[in-house]
């Protein structure tokens, strides 16, 4: 379809891509039935639909009477979100499956705000922040451990993300960065830097490495690329970040946290930002230069969690340590109300013929990654090796589980 589909929503839609999207659709559908046949499910579970290339996969479920739920992971919206992504989303990417779980309120009216049916919404709180609810306290040991949520130089600026290679936040980001640096040159404190999903993490971790110098992992870090954020924010004393949903996160694992934001820019586009400077007192605190981030860091203030839980909730949903139970019982809901059209009563009755073959390729599949394990060491390729026959192997226990009835069950998929 071109690379303008992963530009934007607009480029799914153009009508010259008219067969494309009809080809891509009965390949879906064929992947759908495949997947299906390997290990049977009761319901597809999605973070949005609103990606081009899931956008005909409810029709494809509905042909085997499986619903397709979007378990949303998106929390908090700024306000000029609110304002212009719905009326995109409502133009290019309307909501198209059964039903929606969302983390608050706010998330419910974004996507009321893009067309779709409130009937369908339901608030069960983020099932991520779940770990939030018992997270233990913060020591603030003499030398901190600070995690700093970078961003790209573009985020939350009208325009973003469409190619234009803004650099808004670039004076900003830099001065954190310095002050930053400065602390843990000074062997004051610890600094973790996690990159956004959406930033190149390599190019981050080169970029300040080439920052620290010698402090380069002695005293200055990048988190792994699949490092979780609750955990980056669970390990830190300090957590110090601009626009991004896990501030409200850190509040709510009772952390010391620093919205650092000054600038003309920030000035300029105040407004249509996430209002971490609006947060009630004690819940985080607002370093409005570099020099004050820098004393904020070390001093010994702690939060003061009372009064905050129905700010952070506003944004996140309830953290209560349940929201996972609520999706679940929602999943289990819909599941139960959808009947199995006959493709899929056909589909069950194949499924032993199908189990039988890939129990014979995938054996096959895994003796010639077993076979090349010796060449693998010399050539260095053995992460490779290993990978392709641990799947090959997880398709033959899988195969097994289906001619011999144990394992997951239909039920239970």
């Amino acid at each position: 379809m071109g690379d303008e589909v992963g530009r934007g929503l607009a480029g799914y839609n153009n009508p010259g891509l008219a067969g494309a999207r009809g080809r891509y659709a009965a390949w879906l559908a064929r992947e759908v039935r495949r997947l299906y046949l390997e290990r049977a499910f009761d319901v597809i579970i999605l973070p949005s639909d609103a990606f081009f290339y899931v956008r005909t996969l409810p029709a494809a479920a509905h042909r085997l009477g499986i619903p397709v739920v979007v378990v949303q992971k998106e929390t908090t919206v700024s306000y000029a979100t609110m304002e212009t992504f719905t009326k995109e989303v409502a133009a290019e990417a309307p909501f198209v499956s059964d039903w929606m779980t969302v983390c608050s309120d706010r998330q419910r009216e974004f996507w009321m705000r893009a067309g779709a049916d409130p009937a369908l919404i339901e608030i069960t709180g983020q099932p991520r922040f779940d770990l939030y609810a018992a997270a233990p306290a913060v020591l603030a040991p003499a030398r901190r451990r600070v995690l700093f949520l970078t961003y790209a130089l573009d985020a939350y600026v009208p325009g973003a993300g469409r190619g234009q290679g803004l650099r808004t936040w670039e004076p900003l980001r830099t001065d954190t960065e310095a002050a930053l640096l400065e602390l843990a040159r000074a062997h004051i404190c610890d600094v973790v830097v996690k990159c956004h999903p959406q930033q190149d993490r390599r190019h981050e971790a080169e970029r300040v490495a080439k920052l620290a110098g010698p402090a380069w992992n002695h005293g200055i870090s990048v988190a792994a690329a699949d490092a979780d954020t609750r955990d980056l924010i669970i390990d830190s004393d300090v957590v110090v970040g601009f626009q991004t949903t896990a501030m409200y996160e850190a509040v709510a694992a009772r952390r010391s946290v620093i919205y650092a934001a000054w600038g003309a820019a920030y000035e300029l586009h105040r407004e249509g930002l996430i209002p971490f400077d609006a947060a009630p007192h004690g819940c985080l605190r607002h370093a409005g230069a570099k020099e004050i981030l820098a004393a904020m860091i070390t001093d010994t203030w702690t939060p003061q969690p009372s009064g905050c839980g129905s700010w952070y909730e506003e944004a996140l949903g309830p953290v209560d340590g349940h929201a996972a139970d609520r999706v679940a019982e929602r999943l289990t809901g819909v599941a139960g109300s959808w009947k199995a059209t006959d493709l899929r009563h056909n589909l069950d009755r194949q499924r032993r013929r199908f189990a039988i073959g890939l129990f014979a390729r995938s054996l096959a599949t895994e003796t010639m990654w077993t076979a090349a394990r010796p060449v693998a060491r010399i050539s260095g390729q053995q992460q490779r090796v290993a990978r392709r026959r641990r799947h090959a192997a997880n398709a033959r226990h899988m195969a097994t589980a289906a001619l011999t009835g144990r394992g997951p069950t239909r039920g239970a998929g």
